[in-house]
């Protein structure tokens, strides 16, 4: 009798043991590749990635992509997808190139979310980025309020990101009516590869070509700024030329304090890489992600988007915005001395 209650025994904790072990949660497992150029947001996005992951208790693999040797960032995506990853984020490089990337995700039952710069075709389940639009605005009413008459040049980024595009329009929106009411734009193009040198030098191009006349510089970001300022140094322009770009690097903080450049955006980069890992997360559980707008593509889909619009820096308010937040310190951007 004894031996048959041992037994019973022995067999419900089996059991037991047996349904706890199948009832164990599946791990979150997220990859995110970054297939990015040099700019110094990427870095700190990427280490606000691991630590939210980390907090999060999930699985989580980054591939960290600038000059796509030895593998491209394609390559990367690809890896990611196999090694067995619930959801992929993805900062393409090219966006002309995600379309396989895209489709093999979901062929592997990957979900995709880009992050940083919109992904519109193939469909994928979300968009975490910057209001490029609205910033686009703001940085166009910016210089209409610094600017009515003169020269301007509007460089627009890299064509196969559509941030570009957005940018532009908002931006526009302020500059167009200007037009014809005291406003030349002697320059108005896209900058292959986001590269800084290539800025500079269709800057100076276009000034050369134009009496060395420039009174206002659009950027799209911070990189292409600084490209237009070592362009305006170089040239020897006696004239204050307002140039404006966003993100808030270090570099172009230094500049708004010397006088080199007006303006900058500063966004809450550890708000929007919190933001990518905790929807990637929700959608790894099999949950709804979470969006405060979305987007439409050339097919008329809707895509779900989670985005932030971000606040002007100005060399007023510096401290205000970059230093009380905890961006940066005031070592940092104004020295020791």
């Amino acid at each position: 009798m004894l031996r048959k209650i041992v037994c019973l025994i022995s067999a419900v904790i089996i059991l037991i043991l047996a349904v706890g072990c199948g009832s164990e949660p599946h791990k979150p497992k997220l990859g995110v590749s970054f297939g990015v150029g040099g700019a110094t947001r990427w870095v700190k996005e990427k280490q606000f990635m691991e630590e939210r992951a980390k907090e999060l208790g999930a699985d989580f693999m980054i591939r960290f992509n600038t000059n796509d040797t030895p593998k491209s960032w394609r390559e990367d995506c690809f890896e990611l997808i196999d090694s067995g990853i619930d959801v992929l984020i993805m900062i393409p490089r090219d966006l002309r190139q995600v379309d396989d990337i895209v489709d093999y995700a979901k062929k592997k039952n990957v979900k995709v979310i880009s992050y940083g710069r919109a992904i519109l075709n193939p469909k994928t389940e979300l968009f975490i980025g910057y209001d490029t639009y609205k910033i686009g605005q703001n940085l166009g009413k910016h210089l209409s309020e610094r600017v009515y008459k003169g020269n301007f040049i509007v460089l627009k980024g890299d064509k196969g990101d559509f941030n570009t595009h957005f940018l532009y329009d908002g931006a526009n929106k302020y500059i167009e009516p200007m037009l014809g009411a005291g406003v030349n734009v002697i320059l108005n193009d896209y900058v292959p590869g986001w590269s800084a040198e290539t800025a500079k030098e269709m800057v100076k191009k276009a000034v050369i070509a134009n009496d060395m006349k420039l009174d206002a510089v659009l950027c799209p970001n911070d990189g292409l700024a600084g490209g237009a300022a070592a362009a305006v140094q170089e040239l020897g322009l006696k004239n204050h030329v307002i140039i404006v770009g966003m993100d808030a690097e270090l570099a172009a903080v230094k500049r708004l304090v010397a006088g080199t450049q007006d303006a900058t955006v500063y966004m809450d980069l550890k708000n929007m890489a919190s933001a990518a890992v905790d929807q990637a997360y929700a959608l790894a559980k099999g949950e709804k992600v979470t969006a405060n707008s979305e987007i439409t593509n050339d097919k008329g889909e809707k895509i779900q988007a989670y985005l932030i619009t971000g606040e002007m820096v100005t060399k007023e308010n510096i401290d205000k915005v970059l230093i009380e937040s905890g961006y940066y310190t005031k070592e940092q951007i104004y020295g020791t001395n």
